[in-house]
C-alpha cells in the first residue's frame, strides 16, 4: 500500500512538473520575434503532444485517486465489521463466564450442605469450618468476577475451584461423606467409626475383614477401637485387615470405690449406674442418721466392677408408715426398682420377657398399678424387664456381608465372620452360620458366620512354615513325604503336588515332599581311632559327637558303639553318636557303685515315701556317671526318650525340653555331648534337650 501510495505521489508531481513547463514555454514564445511557418508548425505540434500528455496525465491521476478511494472505504468497511464481530463476541463471552460464576456459586453451596448432611452423625468440626470458609471465599470471588474486565482469568480460576467442589462432591457421595481424596488411595482410619461402615469398605476393596471384640468405655458398642494397619498404607500392600470393635463397658473392670457414708440416695444410685456396677446390695436400716443416706459400706478402693458392693442406708429412727403408695417402674433400670423396693421394705419378685418397645433390661411391666397401694413387708410386687425385641434369624446365606452387619447393629447382636475356601460357594458369599433361617436369640448373642474365599487355588510359598501357617489357618489338609536330594537343603520342599495357580477341590489333600538332604551311607566305625572315625565322617558330611564308656574287650581310644549302625541311609548333617572306650573298669569304681546302688536304693524308698514327683531326695555327697547310647532314644517319640533316661538314671534329677534341630532325628539329643560320661550331683538338675521337628 506504501509503495502503491509514493508511485502515485510521484506521478501527480512529474505531471504537474510538465504543466508549468509548457505553460513557461508559451510565454517566452509570445516575448520572441514572430516565428517561421515552419517552426511555427513545430511549436503547434509539439503543443499538440504536451496537451495530449497532460489530459493522458490527468485522466490516469484521476482513475488512480478513485481507485484509491475504493480501496479505503474497503478497507473501513472490513474494518467495522471485524470490530462489530469482535464486540459481539466480547459481549457473548461475558454472558458466558457470568453464567459459569454463577454456576459455580451453586455447586460450592451444594458442596457444603452435602458435607453438613452426610457429617451430621460423626460431626468433624475442623471438616465443616474449612468447608464453610472456602463456600465464604466463593460468594466474595463470584461477584469481583462479574465486574471484572479479565474473564479469561476469572474464568481459569472458577473452572479450578469447580472442579475442586466437583472432586469433593463426587468423593462424599463415593465414600459415604468420608473426607477422603481420590489422589489418596491408602487405607482409612475407622478409629470411632461404625462396623457396617468398615464391612463396606471391606467389600468394596476386595479386603480380608478379622474382627476383634474389646470391652471399652469410651468407643460406643460396635463401634471401631482401633486397627492392624495404619491409616493411609498404600490398598496394594494390604490383602486383610482386623479390626477391634468395642462391646461397651468391661464388666471386669477394676475402677475406684470412694468413701460413700453420708452420700443420700440419689448419689448412690448416680454413682452405681455412670460406672456399671452391677453387683451393688442395698439394704435400709433403722438409724438416727438422717432418711435415706449411707451409713455403712462392705468396700473402698479398688473394686470390680462386677464384684459384690454392700451399702447400708438409714430409713431414720422409725419406719413411719405401714403402706406405700407405688409407682410407674416403666423404663427404670432394675437397679432402680430395687432400690426403691428396699428403701419402702416391699417384697419384690422380677422376671424377663421380650418387648418390641422398651429398651432392654428396663421395667416393661408390673402387676399393681402405679398409685396401688401396697402393704410394707406383706405384699408381694412383681416386675418383668425387657430382654429386648424377639430377633428372628433371617436366611444368612442369602446376605452379603454388609447386609448381615447392619442386621447385627440394628438388633444389638455381635458378630464374628471367619473366611474359608469353598469351590462351591462363590467368593464373598456366606458359607454357612451358627443360626439358621427362623431361629430366635436375644440381644448381644454372637453370631458367627462363615464368608466364602472362593475356589482354592494353590499359591506360591516361600518357605515350608509359611505353607503350614497358611495350611492351618484355614484347615487345608496337607501329608508330609521325605526324600533324599542332592539339589535341595534338609528341611526346604522338593515339590507340592500342586503346582502354583491348580484349583484345589475342598476335601483334597496336598502331598508336600521334603528334602532329607544328600543321601550318605553310614560307615562302620567299631574298632577304630577317634581320628579315624572323625577322617572318615568328615568325608561324608556327617556330625559327630564322643561319649566315653568302660570296656573289658575293647581297648582304650578305640569305637565301641555307634548310635546310628553301619549301611544305614541317612541325609548328611546327620549327627551320630560314637562311644569310644575308657578300658577296663577299676576295681574301686565297681565297689563305688555297688555302694552307690545300696544308697540310691534306700534313697529311693525314702523318696518314694515322702514325694509323689518321684525326684531323687538331694544327697550331697552323691554323684551319678550318666552315659547315653541308641536304646535310649525313641525316634518315634521324644518324650519316650525323656522317660528312658530319667528310668535308666534313677538318681539324676532330669529336665526335659524339647527342641527343633534339623539335623538330628526325633527323639535324640541335641546336647548328648554335654551329657554322655559326665557325672552329676545327686543336688543338681540336669536338662535334657530332646529333639522334636
Amino acid at each position: 500500500m506504501a509503495r502503491k501510495k509514493k508511485e502515485e505521489t510521484e506521478l501527480v508531481r512529474q505531471t504537474e512538473y510538465r504543466t508549468k513547463k509548457n505553460s513557461g514555454k508559451k510565454k517566452k514564445a509570445k516575448t520572441e520575434d514572430t516565428p517561421t511557418k515552419e517552426t511555427s508548425t513545430k511549436i503547434v505540434e509539439k503543443e499538440q503532444v504536451s496537451s495530449k500528455e497532460n489530459e493522458l496525465s490527468t485522466e490516469f491521476v484521476e482513475k488512480k485517486s478513485s481507485k484509491k478511494n475504493k480501496v479505503i472505504n474497503e478497507e473501513e468497511v472490513f474494518n467495522n465489521i471485524q470490530r462489530d464481530n469482535f464486540m459481539e463476541n466480547k459481549k457473548t463471552s461475558r454472558i458466558f463466564v457470568n453464567f459459569f460464576l454463577c454456576f459455580i456459586l451453586l455447586i460450592g453451596l451444594g458442596f457444603f450442605l452435602l458435607n453438613l448432611y452426610l457429617n451430621k452423625n460423626n460431626l468433624n468440626i475442623l471438616n465443616i469450618v474449612s468447608s464453610l470458609l472456602l463456600i465464604l471465599f466463593t460468594i466474595f470471588f463470584v461477584p469481583i468476577g462479574l465486574k471484572s474486565r479479565n474473564k479469561g482469568i476469572v474464568f481459569l480460576a472458577a473452572l479450578l475451584l469447580g472442579t475442586y467442589f466437583s472432586i469433593g462432591i463426587y468423593n462424599n457421595l463415593a465414600n459415604n461423606g468420608e473426607n477422603v481424596t481420590i489422589i489418596n488411595s491408602g487405607i482409612k482410619d475407622f478409629t470411632g467409626k461404625s462396623l457396617t461402615e468398615v464391612v463396606k469398605w471391606a467389600e468394596k476393596n476386595n479386603i480380608t475383614l478379622n474382627q476383634e471384640y474389646e470391652y471399652s468405655d469410651m468407643i460406643e458398642e460396635y463401634d471401631i477401637i482401633n486397627q492392624s494397619i495404619k491409616a493411609g498404607t498404600k490398598l496394594d500392600d494390604i490383602k486383610e485387615l482386623t479390626i477391634v470393635i468395642s462391646e461397651g463397658p468391661n464388666p471386669n473392670k477394676e475402677i475406684i470405690v470412694p468413701d460413700m457414708v453420708s452420700w443420700n440416695d440419689e448419689r448412690v444410685i448416680n454413682f452405681v449406674e455412670e460406672n456399671y456396677l452391677s453387683n451393688v446390695i442395698i439394704e435400709f436400716v433403722q438409724s438416727d442418721k438422717a432418711t435415706d443416706t449411707v451409713i455403712e459400706q462392705s468396700k473402698a478402693g479398688n473394686l470390680k466392677r462386677n464384684e459384690e458392693l454392700k451399702i447400708t442406708f438409714s430409713y431414720g429412727e422409725e419406719l413411719g408408715y405401714d403402706e406405700v403408695k407405688i409407682i410407674d417402674f416403666t423404663k427404670k433400670t432394675e437397679f432402680e426398682v430395687m432400690f426403691y423396693m428396699k428403701q419402702h421394705h416391699l417384697k419384690y419378685e422380677f422376671t424377663r420377657d421380650f418387648s418390641d418397645k422398651i429398651k432392654r433390661n428396663l421395667a416393661m411391666s408390673q402387676d399393681k398399678k402405679p398409685g396401688t397401694s401396697v402393704k410394707v413387708d406383706d405384699e408381694t410386687v412383681k416386675v418383668t424387664f425387657s430382654k429386648g425385641k424377639e430377633i428372628k434369624v433371617p436366611d444368612l446365606t442369602s446376605m452379603s456381608m454388609s447386609e448381615i452387619t447392619t442386621w447385627v447393629i440394628k438388633n444389638r447382636l455381635k458378630l464374628e465372620f471367619t473366611d474359608k475356601y469353598d469351590e462351591k460357594i462363590k467368593a464373598n458369599n456366606v458359607i454357612s452360620a451358627n443360626y439358621k433361617k427362623g431361629d430366635k436369640v436375644e440381644q448381644g448373642e454372637l453370631i458367627k458366620v462363615v464368608i466364602s474365599k472362593g475356589s482354592l487355588k494353590m499359591p506360591k510359598f516361600a518357605s515350608y512354615e509359611e505353607f503350614r501357617a497358611w495350611a492351618d489357618k484355614y484347615e487345608i489338609k496337607y501329608e508330609e513325604k521325605h526324600e533324599f536330594s542332592s539339589t535341595v537343603k534338609i528341611g526346604e520342599v522338593i515339590s507340592y503336588s500342586y503346582k502354583t495357580g491348580d484349583v484345589i477341590k475342598n476335601d483334597d489333600a496336598i502331598i508336600v515332599t521334603i528334602s532329607d538332604g544328600e543321601e550318605v551311607e553310614v560307615p562302620n566305625l567299631d574298632g577304630l581311632s577317634k581320628s579315624q572315625a572323625e577322617s572318615k565322617l568328615d568325608k561324608l558330611g556327617l556330625n559327630y559327637s564322643f561319649v566315653y564308656s568302660y570296656s573289658d574287650k575293647v581297648a582304650e581310644g578305640l569305637v565301641i558303639k555307634q548310635s546310628i549302625s553301619s549301611g544305614s541311609k541317612v541325609s548328611s548333617k546327620t549327627t551320630i553318636t560314637i562311644t569310644l572306650s575308657k578300658g577296663k573298669k577299676p576295681a574301686s569304681e565297681n565297689n563305688s557303685s555297688s555302694n552307690n546302688s545300696s544308697s540310691s536304693s534306700s534313697s529311693n524308698n525314702n523318696n518314694n515315701n515322702n514325694n509323689n514327683d518321684n525326684k531323687p531326695s538331694c544327697v550331697a555327697n552323691k554323684e551319678t556317671t550318666v552315659y547315653i547310647y541308641d536304646e535310649l532314644f525313641d525316634f518315634s517319640n521324644p518324650k519316650g526318650t525323656c522317660s528312658k533316661i530319667k528310668a535308666a538314671y534313677k538318681d539324676v534329677n532330669f529336665a526335659c525340653s524339647y527342641v527343633n534341630n534339623s539335623g538330628l532325628r526325633d527323639g535324640m539329643l541335641q546336647n548328648s555331648s554335654a551329657i554322655d560320661g559326665k557325672t552329676f550331683n545327686n543336688c543338681e538338675t540336669v536338662t535334657l534337650k530332646i529333639v522334636q521337628n
